[in-house]
């Protein structure tokens, strides 16, 4: 199974990426958020990991530009966030097939999520 991670740090990319490794997942990381949906055509992953502090772009326009295209409406993301706001869950939450993970993060939880999101897609989604 691929994941797409958009993380503007290397270091929680890589933390990431070591995570699911473990599991056999196949890792692409994306640093800048730039062309993510070009790296989803390209990848056709089951899973998109964006975190909210990406740049150029905020996570959350990234995540308008997954959701608004319409051959990715299904397509699971998990978006990380270390803000304790209430408007940006509200804001990620309106798109379907996404899940908001406050940083820290307990590991189990996160891999528990990931596991689910793609057992998701390999039996439902096309």
């Amino acid at each position: 199974m691929k994941v797409l991670v958009l993380e503007s740090s290397k270091d929680r990319a890589k933390l990431i990426s070591d995570l699911l490794e473990d599991y056999r997942y196949k890792i692409h990381v994306n640093t800048g958020g730039e062309q993510v949906l070009d790296d989803i055509k390209e990848l056709k992953p089951s899973l998109v990991i964006v975190n909210a502090n990406v740049r150029p772009d905020s996570g959350v326009s990234i995540l308008e530009k997954i959701k608004s295209d319409p051959r990715y409406t299904k397509l699971p993301v998990i978006f990380i966030s270390n803000f304790a706001s209430t408007e940006l869950p509200t804001q990620v939450k309106r798109f379907p097939n996404v899940d908001y993970l406050v940083e820290p993060f307990k590991i189990k939880n996160f891999r528990h999520i990931v596991e689910r999101w793609v057992n998701f897609r390999s039996l439902y989604v096309n």
